[in-house]
């Protein structure tokens, strides 16, 4: 095998030190090869042992293969240098070398120094399913408590959450707060801030966090209005007798204007109130086709306005403030009832003498935390470099308990925001946003600046595939949609050497299933509530048309590459199905493609079909 050919930013991302690195690497960038060729790297030319080096990964198997790829790559290394002791040493010292998930490393913390927390050192890590049990039977045991001292500020709560069929809206509240918020370095603090937010000062409404939200909102869905008057504006204007259409549409274009030129919420709120279209104009010289279309526009317009008047411009700013006053007295009582439940819960795993895998990092961060004790200067002194795989997946509580043993300079973080798909989870991915914005290129890059590194070139795919994704990224990915702005600098670049072929095309099907609303996904959603979402038709139509579709790239004899670069007719083996989830889509696709007598295997925990 050939020596392997690093790109520029790649050999950058391997060699550079002595400040914060982060590389943002988009997909098929060769990430994982940078990171192990980083760390040898260190190991060799900076004599660095392994085991002073501190790799964070997102799951068990990616630590598993970072420490098996580097196995490989040592072992390649000794064969060329067997006298190299310094080399041989890494080996022993991989099997303990802090190659790890988050928890797994503050699992390590916390049983090496739970003495200085006063936790107990026989401590059970307890299974998912006995923490929601107990966390159940702890909230029943709250709620009784309350109901039998008939607490008022409780019962106010239970009227307003609860129905007929009993108080478990409430209770999902409470459970649904403490998932969220466990994410947070300091849960209470956290609680307490977001609550105070709400004992607003008594200004326009627009000047509150949510006001400004929906201001900007609103102008937008008007500025949306505008556009689309004017573009019928232009496209009518040199059919002939139009005038009086041009005339009414225009006047509706200055009304709208004004009504989003407005500066305050009041202002805004009035005038849209009082807003009334002209009639619509009647001229028997125009053809009604054309009139047709006129009206269709502008009622399209009407109906958005609509919108915003029941959705947004709801109330004037005094109400809308009696809202916010009313809300910050229930979240009062909500953070009240929250933080007896943080209390009992913790007590009743005490008195079980078991954990869970939040509590871990909580505990681990107020053990890097203790002013009387020098452990988070000891993980200082042990770790030259922090790495981090996955970063766009990090939380609040792993920021912060990396960024406690950091040096602060000896950070190296890989991600791609793109890819973040676990804010349902607590991911941030706002914490690399923050860091790409503010970090600088090389080329920019001044004293006690921090370094950004971009691995845009994707050795994964064909450039016909590349160039249809940055078109569908390019139009649909912005800062408000995706966190980020798809322009050129984010674009997928070339940087497979494959065979060029001009008759092969890159190729999108949509289904149109006549419906607007048809499956509605989320970034919180979980993989239950996509199924709940999925409409059973919608995706019976979706798997008989990959079924024929499969079947005629084979019948066809599609040509496909090896690896030597030959070429061969393509088999079902070549091809995988990608589902969003399997639980329900699974078997609806395996029936569809096995009614074509395709021979198919279902992975249902990786959500991968593979055809044999």
């Amino acid at each position: 095998m050939g020596k392997v050919k690093w790109t520029n930013e790649q050999l950058l991302s391997i060699n550079e030190k002595g400040e914060n690195i982060l590389v943002a690497a988009a997909a098929g960038s060769g990430k994982t090869a940078v990171l192990v060729e980083r760390i040898v790297n260190k190991v060799i030319n900076d004599k660095i042992d392994i085991d002073k080096i501190l790799v964070v990964t997102f799951t068990k198997a990616a630590a598993s293969e970072m420490k098996a790829r580097i196995l490989d790559t040592l072992y390649k290394k000794i064969e060329e240098n067997p006298r190299d002791k310094h080399l041989a040493r890494q080996i022993i010292l991989l099997s303990k070398a802090s190659i790890c998930t988050i928890d797994a490393f503050c699992l390590d913390v916390v049983k090496n120094n739970f003495f200085e927390i006063g936790i107990s050192p026989n401590l059970k890590i307890a299974e998912n399913t006995e923490i929601q049990i107990l966390k159940q039977e702890t909230l029943e045991e709250l709620f009784e408590t309350k109901y039998e001292e008939e607490n008022e500020e409780f019962l106010k709560l239970v009227n307003m959450y609860t129905s007929y069929k009993g108080d478990e809206t409430l209770k999902e509240v409470i459970l649904d707060i403490h998932n969220f918020i466990q994410s947070m370095p300091y849960p209470k603090v956290w609680l307490e801030e977001k609550i105070n937010m709400f004992n607003i000062e008594k200004v326009s409404f627009e000047k509150t966090p949510w006001g400004e939200i929906l201001f900007n909102k609103a102008k937008e869905e008007l500025k949306d209005c505008i556009l689309r008057l004017e573009e019928e504006i232009e496209r009518i204007k040199y059919e002939e007798d139009i005038e009086k259409f041009v005339v009414v549409l225009s006047e509706d274009v200055r009304r709208i204007r004004s009504i989003h030129d407005k500066k305050n919420w009041n202002e805004m709120f009035e005038e849209i109130s009082n807003l009334k279209f002209d009639i619509f104009p009647r001229d028997k010289k125009v053809p009604e086709e054309i009139k047709d279309k006129i009206k269709a526009s502008r009622k399209a317009v009407k109906d958005q306005i609509s919108k915003i008047k029941e959705k947004i411009l709801i109330y004037p700013s005094e109400m809308a403030n009696e809202d916010i006053e009313i809300m910050y007295s229930i979240l009062e009582a909500i953070k009240s009832l929250m933080l007896e439940f943080i209390d009992n819960f913790a007590k009743v795993k005490q008195d079980k003498n078991i954990i869970d895998f939040s509590d871990i990092e909580h505990f681990a961060l107020e053990i890097f935390n203790l002013e009387t004790s020098n452990v988070c200067e000891k993980y200082k002194e042990k770790y030259e470099e922090i790495l981090i795989d996955e970063y766009q997946d990090s939380n609040l509580v792993q920021e912060s308990i990396l960024n406690a043993i950091s040096r602060g300079n000896n950070i190296f973080m890989v991600g791609d925001v793109k890819q973040s798909i676990y804010k349902f989870r607590g991911a941030k991915p706002e914490l690399f946003l923050e860091k790409y914005e503010k970090y600088k290129i090389k080329e920019e890059l001044e004293e006690k600046d921090n370094l950004k590194i971009q691995l845009f070139k994707n050795f994964r795919s064909r450039e016909n595939v590349l160039a249809l994704t940055n078109i569908i990224f390019d139009s649909i990915m912005t800062k408000a949609l995706g966190d980020i702005d798809y322009t050129k600098e984010e674009y997928l670049n070339l940087g497979a050497d494959y065979i060029k072929k001009e008759d092969v095309k890159a190729e999108l099907d949509i289904i149109d299933l006549k419906e607007e609303e048809t499956s509605i996904y989320k970034d919180e959603n979980t993989e239950e509530d996509v199924e709940e979402n999925e409409k059973i038709e919608d995706v019976v139509l979706e798997a008989k048309f990959v079924a024929k579709r499969i079947k005629e790239l084979v019948d066809r004899g599609v040509m496909v590459s090896n690896k030597d670069k030959t070429e061969r007719k393509i088999t079902y083996k070549d091809i995988a199905v990608l589902l969003r989830s399997t639980k329900t889509l699974a078997p609806i696709y395996e029936q569809e493609i096995t009614r074509l007598n395709i021979p198919v295997f279902c992975d249902t925990s990786s959500r991968i079909f593979r055809l044999d």
